[in-house]
Order: C-alpha cells, then sequence, then structure tokens
C-alpha cells in the first residue's frame, strides 16, 4: 500500500544531491541493509515525508536504486531532478524540462546499413504533470531561486540513455533528430527510473531538469561558467514548489473542493491576502538579536516570520549562511561593496553604517538599516519608508532558508527618541520637533500571507506595514 505522503526523489549527482537537500528541514539518514543511503525530511508547509537519494549516473544504477528506495518506502510518486543538456535552440541555459515523455533511446538493430531504432518510452503521469503546469501557469516557483532568474519551463520529450552527449553532428546526435526529433533534452537516469516505477504497479513518476549544457560541443565552456549548480538549482526550485502544490492538489481532490480560485487571485491585482491570528507570532526584535557592541543609531528593523513555528534549521545550514548573507546584502545593495562587515554567530552579519542581515533558528529572517538623519536626529519620511521596506522584503524573500508557506511580517523603530517625521528633501534641517518618549516602536504580526506574495507584491505589503508603523509611531509620541 502506498504512503500518500511520501516521494522518492533520485538524483545523480552531488551537486543535484545538494540543492534539493538544501530545500529540506529536518534531515535524518537512514540506511539500507545493503549500504545504500537515503536522506528523509520535510518541505516547509508541506505533510510531505521526501526521501532523497544519490543514485549516481546511469539508467542501470537509477534503476537498480530506485526498486531499493521504492521498496522501502512505498513511496506516492517518484521524482527525478537534476540538470541535462538541451537538445533544442529555444531552450536557454537555466530552462527547466519537465518530461512530458521519456524516451529510452538505446534500445534497437544495428545492420550492415543502418541503426533501425526500437524505442522503449514512459509517460508521465497525467496527474503529476497537470500539477506541473499549474506550478508554471501561477509562476510563484521562481520566488524560490537563490538569485534574480526567471527561467523558462518547458513541457516536452527528452531521450534518456547511457551517454554524455556533447555535439550536434555526432552518430548519436544524427540518430536522436532522425528518430526522436521532438526530445527536447538528454539525460542518462529517467528510463531506469521509469522501468522501476512500472514493474511497481505503475507508480506515478516524473522528471524534472535544468539546462546546464546546449550538447553542443561546449559543454566546457557551459560547466566553468558554474552553470550546471546553476541548473540544478532551478530543478529543485520547482520540484520544491511542485511537491507543495501535489499535497494541495491531492487534498482538493478529496474534498472535491477547489484548490485556487484564480478569479480572486490576490497577485492578478497586485495585492497581498492578510490571514488574522489570534494572537502573534513571536518575534525576536532587534535588541533581543546578539549585536555585539553594535553603536545601532535610529533604526528600521523588519522581521520575516515563519507561520509554521515547529520549523528548525540545521546548526550546519546556519553556521554556513554569513558569506551567503553578505554577499546577497552587498547584491541588494544594503551594504556598501568597499564597507567592512562584521560576523556574528550564528547566522548574522552587521555593516557600520547601521544596516545588517540575520536569520535565526527558527526561519525568522531580520533586515535593519540606519533611517535618513542630519545633526538634529533621524527623519520618518513615509515615501522613504515604503521604499525602505520593498527593497528589504525583497532582500529577505531572497534568503535561502527553509520557510513556511504563510509568514508574519513585523515591523519596528529602534531609538526612537532621535526620530522626528518629515521629508528626506528637508535634509539638513535648522529645526525639529522633540519627541519625549523613548519607547520602541514596534507592529508585531498578528496576521500572516502567502510567503511567494513577499517577492510578488513588495511594495503592497510595505504600503501596509508603513502605514501601521506611522499609525504607532503616533500613537506612542502623544
Amino acid at each position: 500500500m502506498r504512503k500518500d505522503k511520501t516521494v522518492v526523489v533520485i538524483t545523480p549527482m552531488n551537486l543535484e544531491y545538494k540543492a534539493m537537500r538544501a530545500r529540506l528541514m529536518d534531515l535524518r539518514q537512514q540506511w539500507h541493509l545493503e549500504g545504500t543511503s537515503f536522506e528523509t525530511g520535510m518541505i516547509p508547509g508541506t505533510p510531505w515525508q521526501v526521501v532523497i537519494m544519490l543514485a549516481g549516473e546511469g539508467n542501470v544504477n537509477t534503476a537498480v536504486l530506485a526498486e531499493r528506495a521504492i521498496t522501502s518506502f512505498n513511496p506516492r510518486a517518484l521524482l527525478v531532478v537534476g540538470i541535462a543538456g538541451g537538445l533544442k535552440d529555444d531552450i536557454d541555459l537555466g530552462d527547466v524540462v519537465v518530461a512530458t515523455w521519456v524516451h529510452g533511446y538505446h534500445g534497437g538493430k544495428e545492420e550492415s546499413e543502418e541503426f533501425r531504432a526500437r524505442p522503449r518510452g514512459w509517460g508521465a503521469a497525467h496527474f503529476l504533470e497537470q500539477v506541473a503546469r499549474m506550478v508554471d501557469v501561477r509562476g510563484e516557483w521562481a520566488t524560490l531561486l537563490p538569485s534574480p532568474a526567471n527561467p523558462k519551463v518547458h513541457f516536452k520529450p527528452i531521450a534518456a540513455g547511457e551517454v554524455v552527449l556533447n555535439s550536434r553532428s555526432s552518430t548519436l546526435a544524427v540518430q536522436l533528430r532522425k528518430n526522436y526529433d521532438d526530445a527536447a533534452a538528454i539525460e542518462m537516469e529517467s528510463a531506469g527510473a521509469g522501468i522501476a516505477a512500472h514493474l511497481n504497479t505503475s507508480l506515478p513518476v516524473l522528471t524534472i531538469r535544468g539546462i546546464s549544457d546546449k550538447a553542443d560541443g561546449e559543454k566546457h565552456l557551459s560547466d566553468a561558467k558554474g552553470l550546471q549548480p546553476q541548473a540544478a538549482s532551478h530543478a529543485a526550485a520547482f520540484a520544491t514548489a511542485f511537491l507543495k502544490d501535489l499535497a494541495e492538489a491531492e487534498d482538493a481532490m478529496r474534498s472535491n473542493s477547489p484548490v485556487h480560485n484564480s478569479g480572486s487571485n490576490s497577485e492578478m491585482n497586485g495585492k497581498a491576502t492578510w490571514r488574522p491570528l489570534d494572537e502573534a507570532l513571536p518575534t525576536f526584535w532587534l535588541s533581543e538579536l546578539n549585536l555585539g557592541n553594535s553603536s545601532m543609531s535610529a533604526a528600521i528593523e523588519l522581521h520575516v516570520i515563519p507561520a509554521d513555528q515547529t520549523l528548525r534549521m540545521e546548526a550546519r545550514r546556519l553556521s554556513a549562511l554569513n558569506n551567503e548573507l553578505a554577499a546577497l546584502g552587498r547584491a541588494e545593495q544594503l551594504f556598501a561593496v568597499a564597507e567592512g562587515l562584521r560576523i556574528e554567530d550564528p547566522a548574522m552579519v552587521i555593516a557600520p553604517s547601521g544596516s545588517g542581515l540575520a536569520v535565526t533558528r527558527d526561519g525568522q529572517r531580520s533586515a535593519w538599516q540606519s533611517l535618513p538623519k542630519d545633526m538634529l536626529g533621524a527623519v520618518l519620511d513615509p515615501i522613504d519608508l515604503v521604499g525602505r521596506l520593498t527593497a528589504l522584503l525583497t532582500l529577505l524573500a531572497k534568503v535561502e532558508v527553509p520557510i513556511s508557506m504563510e509568514v508574519g511580517v513585523a515591523v519596528g523603530l529602534t531609538r526612537t527618541f532621535a526620530i522626528a517625521e518629515g521629508r528626506v528633501s528637508d535634509l539638513p534641517r535648522t529645526s525639529a520637533p522633540l519627541r519625549i518618549s523613548s519607547t520602541p516602536v514596534r507592529v508585531p504580526a498578528d496576521d500572516v500571507l502567502p510567503f511567494p506574495h513577499l517577492a510578488s507584491n513588495p511594495q503592497d505589503i510595505a504600503e501596509e506595514m508603513c502605514a501601521r508603523l506611522l499609525q504607532a509611531f503616533r500613537r506612542i509620541g502623544r
């Protein structure tokens, strides 16, 4: 009997395994009696137990080890996630190909005058393909990518054999064009997965591949540019979004209720959808984060908190985040390129300018930035504030750590006695109102919204949080 909430993900190479592994939380290693390693983990916000395995290259390895995984875990579905070579000029490097059909192209009969193909093939499970197509239609999956990117998703057949193709004129390339002209990509594992799935009561299977080269004689150049890890990351991001939607779609099928109401989709009109909570989410405010001996000026602080309070990051992953946070902060211009940064454990980067980034073990993402100021103090300008919050939300959405499907947003001000409402365009000022209260201004996360909205609707969220913050600032200052 199949386990409804277990999926096996096969990855051929280490870089593909690492890309998928980075999307999971609560990882646990399991060993098969014959020495095969599996890791089980969860995708935040879903009920799936995801089993990932490193099968190595080739269809034979994949078939044997897929059979071993299926026997051990009785999964609901089988995924092959990794990279592939592109066979079509209209498919760009970094694009994702979801296989609608897998051609096992190595079967045939070699005669004196020609090779006669005897292909085998396996179609994608209809339900899995439909879910994948809807993931592409909504486009939210791209928000899971670690860097600004807009890869396309192609639903096409692929070819799976035992050869790394790196030529458009070789005998194999000619054979593929002659007999499998609809194949959009070529790889070495999906035929093996198809055989294993077929032999296990037609277990649903789907292949998701990121294109890392064009199989055109320039593979070494693409590899040298780091396109393999990029393509693997794109495939893993799409697979993660697919699994999130798969759980929702299956639940909807059982209850015969709609999954997504396209007519009221908030992303169609640029508005974020908020869901109120009975009580605010716990938040680590700036004063509670260990900033060391940092001298903080008047600043805006922004926190994105997972609605799922059971999330916990591995300590190793948390410690490895510092360099990523520093690079992301520079790329998004929160930190100046030449600015010396201070690193604090476990995952915190602080700049002398008063800006910083941090991630806590429960998945909270935090960013802060000094407000514009002159000799009379800092200025709280609504127009400037919306711009800053929009930029910080966009930045935090790109931090590649596990997150729940819904998040809360908290915002606050530090050193409020040195802040006055005004216009940045009026700086420097000759006078400013005196604020008596030094009480921190904090707007708690007492409602949540879908995490993808951080990337798709950052300005709308920023405008709402700015309005809430100004109301709290004025209320406390009375």
